[in-house]
């Protein structure tokens, strides 16, 4: 329960704090073009808070945190014009098309602006990047299959230098689909001698790539992961399950051989089909001896059904990386500019998994809580991922969005005159209901994920 209300919190806070920078874009520019604002409202439903200042703008704080809005009338109340008088304010069909549009603009503008500040200021800082060591392989891996080795670190792929782990991942996945082919060269931890291997891929291999990290299918640990020799998982109807091995058993030895790593572990297990494999195992105080007999997996391989406990390595695995303010700035403006660039992708280049995994408030929240629990720096990047999906959308061509209100604009600069009432009624009801399911749609996958 605590843990839901912690997530609820911080999801006000992350969706709060978004809504406020775009509504304070709009704000800030029709105050620039002295057009008089009646009402700066955050959230829906009742007031919890309220304030007008000296323009007659009133300030609104509602239950609700899921949204907000700037109110420019086109006509006011008796008690307010005083305001318009004194300090000789315009309304916003008094302004030119040009402003308007900019006034529309600055919300999403304010969303863009506010990201790029993020990634700027976390250049500035460090961001903590992950170094790109291998702490173990799986055996009979890709990895296994071409003789790559632990305990090493990558320097280059297909002879472009690779600095951290992130890197590494998508220079692997970008040459793949290049070249289906790559070279890799890295050197032992406590060694200096270059060596180098290549992998090549076929055509299933390219794939599968899209939906997976490819590190995973290579079949590679980073080193900030370190597997223990206690169970975590049992596979249901597995021999495992039959032997009655239990979670957080402690495996001493295998075949009576001390385990040594995941590796030589599974090394045993695979090349034992069929076989009664003998395990000794710690159960809280006590050392027991277990018989279990192996089945085959279609690969031919031995298999007992469960995985071990992975944990994060306490070792520093991290370095800082930082750049000077130049740097910082080009870098933030280019990280901003490739995440316009995927999220336009996504919505413009429509594929049936692209409704799957649209995620709605309770993803966010989860994920929002997650990272400002753990890791302070990663959370802030997801806020600035989040302000610019935010920006996107609000483009969108809906009326009660941004770029609805932009569309209806010029195409009244068309016409030359006001859209009528009711027809601009009918299009905002069928967009509320075109949002409603949408996110109707968002929550239905929170739902199935958590």
């Amino acid at each position: 329960m605590i843990n839901i209300l912690y997530n609820i919190i911080i999801f006000c806070i992350t969706i709060s704090s978004l809504i406020i920078i775009h509504e304070y874009g709009h704000f800030f520019i029709a105050r620039f073009f002295n057009t008089y604002v009646e009402c700066f409202s955050l959230g829906f439903g009742k007031k919890i808070f309220q304030y007008r200042d000296k323009y007659g703008t009133n300030y609104i704080i509602r239950l609700l945190p899921f949204g907000g809005y700037v109110k420019m009338p086109e006509s006011v109340k008796n008690n307010n014009i005083k305001y318009i008088k004194k300090f000789k304010l315009l309304f916003f069909y008094q302004l030119n098309f040009f402003k308007q549009i900019l006034i529309i603009l600055a919300g999403p503008f304010a969303n863009i602006f506010f990201a790029i500040f993020i990634y700027f200021i976390i250049f500035l800082i460090g961001l903590p990047i992950k170094k790109n060591i291998i702490n173990e392989i799986n055996y009979m891996s890709v990895g296994n299959l071409i003789n790559l080795e632990s305990n090493i670190e990558i320097k280059k792929i297909n002879n472009t230098k690779i600095s951290n782990w992130n890197k590494l991942n998508i220079k692997l996945i970008k040459n793949i689909r290049q070249k289906n082919k790559i070279n890799i060269e890295f050197h032992k931890i406590n060694s200096s001698l270059i060596k180098k291997k290549e992998l090549n891929f076929d055509k299933n291999f390219l794939s599968f790539i899209n939906e997976k990290n490819l590190i995973t299918i290579l079949g590679i640990l980073p080193q900030e992961l370190k597997i223990y020799p206690i169970i975590n998982y049992i596979i249901p109807g597995s021999p495992a399950e039959k032997a009655n091995l239990k979670i957080g058993d402690k495996i001493i030895s295998i075949e009576n051989i001390k385990f040594i790593n995941w590796y030589n572990f599974q090394k045993i297990i695979y090349n034992n089909p069929n076989k009664i494999i003998h395990l000794n195992i710690k159960r809280k105080n006590n050392n027991i001896n277990l018989n279990i007999l192996s089945l085959t997996k279609k690969n031919h391989v031995g298999f007992l059904g469960f995985l071990p406990k992975v944990d994060r390595n306490k070792n520093k695995l991290y370095f800082q990386y930082k750049i000077n303010f130049t740097k910082a700035l080009i870098k933030s403006l280019n990280q901003t500019f490739k995440i316009v660039k995927l999220i336009l992708n996504t919505f413009l280049f429509y594929n049936k998994n692209n409704i799957s995994k649209l995620s709605g408030p309770i993803s966010i929240g989860h994920i929002a809580s997650i990272l400002f629990r753990n890791k302070i720096l990663y959370y802030f990047v997801f806020l600035a991922i989040i302000s610019i999906n935010l920006s996107i959308i609000n483009l969108f061509p809906l009326p009660i969005l941004d770029g609805g209100q932009l569309l209806f604009l010029i195409f009244e600069k068309i016409i030359n005159k006001k859209i009528p009432n009711k027809i601009k009624q009918l299009i905002y009801i069928f967009s509320i209901i075109t949002l409603i399911i949408i996110m109707g749609i968002a929550f239905i996958n929170d739902f199935h994920r958590f």
